[in-house]
């Protein structure tokens, strides 16, 4: 122990006084910050959970309670009028009478004592009598669905002769809100089953789930006594389904905390709450914290500073050389000085100037190249040759007197030469670059009167999106004089496929061999011929190259007999122009 820190101190007192301060203020603040953060965080996150939890429970221990109390009031009722002496004799009386103003009048007298019984009782919605095995029912106060069912899936609990439904869709009429129901077979001397049945005048998502809801975000589902799920409202758990619980009464289950309350009848409120929503919190003391540390940190630069004026008379003269180099003086002499501090600086401030130096050769290269290559983009742009012979068809054009071809002609030559005086570095977009390909085809079936049919597929959502310009011109030009003779068709395909935009241009002309596709992609010197306009495929490759790099790529596939695809992939860049 002595040796290590004897060895300590000896490493201490070589440091420079700018190590010794930068390590003291450091390591100071440092185990004082991270001393506070550790404490607490421990703190808070106990406080926080501690608090969460009790909300939960209490959230859910109120639900529990409401449909534990519900339950009962409907039970309640169901009981009252299955031991009604009265109701039960009438009701015998009414079953076995035929049809007479008697009966009709023990009808009403049946029907008002039910409506005292359920009115009386705020908590009842729909009520009814049902005979099974008729299906039919009767004394009903509200309206009731055609595809009402006695048995409404899931099955809450189960007793003799009363078992309990729901979270249910209501039977009633023009209501599609959940409930609870009871039904309770009636103990009345007749050769059918009957049965009372209610429901709860509540919407249980809205007045018992949402009410008192800790988090907006929190979903609800109950398990029976088995563990499988009854009712949902997240399709991560879905109905039938089981669910993983524990002792605990809480945990973590496929992105969500959850929280369960257990009833003594076996079935179990579980409340979902998205991880995030949970943390939402602990988050917020987390971004506290943060604020604090900078704090520290602000604070502990602050004083540091105030020790460095100290050196501030020989570090301004440094900042002095400092300024020439930005004024690009690179040849400066280099302040010398013995402290240690300094040495390594200038050491690092000689290194940057010449690194410095470096990348502005660099860059003057790069720019020179990327003249170089504008220059011979617009050295290759035009062909001379096509030029003087699409001028020499308007001449014959206008001696013979055909104006509308001619005005044709000259309208796409000049929205192509318009096109053409875009600059290098300025993208065009797709539908743009489609409108000069036609006006190029245009003039080329105008001066060869080519019988050839050109088919465009493109979407609209990939019409706006930027491309270099003079890209689709070349491909239609290869397939127009190294593919089709005189008549065919051009099939040009624009897809987008992911990320990516694949142009695609296809003919059915004579096709040519690998050796001649090769000679079109790779050979660096274009040989302008006297028809096409003079911009060949090895310069696509290059504008894709120089504009996407590595990310975009060219094929050509061809068959002799059989025509040849030209196909282009290049990144998919949303855009407007405007």
């Amino acid at each position: 122990m002595k040796r290590l820190f004897r060895e300590v101190v000896a490493f201490f007192e070589k440091l420079s006084l700018k190590s010794r301060i930068s390590l003291v203020f450091a390591l100071s603040t440092f185990l004082l910050l991270m001393f506070t953060i550790m404490f607490s965080y421990q703190s808070m996150s106990n406080i926080l959970t501690n608090k969460l939890h009790a909300t939960f429970n209490s959230n859910l221990q109120q639900i529990r309670l409401s449909m534990e109390n519900t339950i009962e009031d409907l039970n309640y009722v169901a009981q009252q009028i299955a031991f009604s002496e009265n109701l039960t004799f009438k009701l015998d009386d009414y079953l076995h009478s035929s049809p007479s103003y008697d009966r009709v009048k023990v009808y009403e007298e049946i029907k008002n004592e039910l409506n005292v019984i359920t009115f009386s009782n705020p908590g009842i919605g729909l009520s009814l009598l049902y005979l099974k095995e008729n299906d039919k029912y009767f004394f009903y106060n509200h309206g009731v669905k055609e595809e009402f069912s006695l048995d409404n899936d899931p099955l809450l609990d189960e007793g003799y002769n009363m078992h309990t439904y729901g979270p249910h869709i209501s039977m009633e009429q023009y209501k599609d809100k959940y409930v609870l129901s009871v039904a309770r077979k009636l103990d009345v001397n007749y050769a059918d089953d009957i049965y009372i049945y209610l429901e709860s005048n509540l919407d249980l998502t809205k007045d018992l789930l949402e009410v008192d809801n800790v988090l907006n975000h929190a979903d609800y589902i109950i398990s029976d006594d088995t563990k499988h799920i009854i009712y949902s409202e997240n399709a991560t758990f879905p109905v039938n389904s089981s669910f993983d619980s524990n002792d605990k009464g809480y945990g973590k289950n496929n992105g969500f905390y959850w929280f369960e309350e257990p009833t003594d009848k076996g079935w179990s409120i579980i409340a979902l709450i998205p991880i995030s929503e949970y943390n939402e919190e602990m988050n917020q003391w987390v971004i506290l914290m943060i604020y604090i540390a900078i704090l520290f940190v602000f604070i502990s630069l602050v004083v540091s500073l105030l020790l460095w004026k100290t050196l501030y008379k020989p570090l301004n003269e440094f900042r002095h050389e400092i300024k020439l180099m930005g004024n690009n003086n690179f040849h400066s002499e280099i302040v010398h000085t013995k402290i240690p501090e300094f040495v390594d600086l200038i050491g690092r401030f000689r290194n940057m100037r010449v690194q410095i130096v470096s990348l502005i050769q660099e860059i003057e290269q790069k720019e020179r190249k990327r003249a170089d290559l504008e220059v011979e983009k617009l050295k290759h742009q035009i062909n001379p040759h096509f030029l003087m012979n699409t001028l020499d068809t308007a001449k014959w054009l206008a001696i013979s007197g055909d104006k509308k071809e001619l005005t044709g002609l000259l309208t796409s030559l000049n929205k192509l030469l318009y096109y053409n005086m875009g600059k290098l570095g300025i993208l065009s977009t797709l539908e743009e670059e489609i409108d000069s390909m036609k006006q190029y085809l245009m003039l080329q079936q105008i001066r060869y009167d080519f019988e050839y049919v050109t088919n465009v597929n493109v979407p609209e959502n990939v019409l706006l999106a930027p491309i270099p310009r003079f890209i689709l011109q070349p491909l239609v030009e290869n397939s127009l004089y190294h593919g089709l003779v005189d008549e065919g068709t051009i099939d040009i395909t624009i897809n987008l496929e992911g990320e990516m935009i694949v142009i695609e241009v296809r003919d059915d002309g004579r096709g040519m061999t690998r050796e001649k596709m090769n000679e079109i992609l790779n050979n660096q010197v274009f040989k302008q011929t006297k028809n096409g306009m003079g911009i060949g495929l090895n310069y696509v490759k290059r504008m894709m190259e120089r504009t996407y790099g590595k990310y975009a790529e060219i094929e050509m596939d061809s068959m002799v007999g059989e025509g040849t695809i030209v196909r282009l992939r290049i990144p998919y860049i949303k855009g407007d122009m405007k």
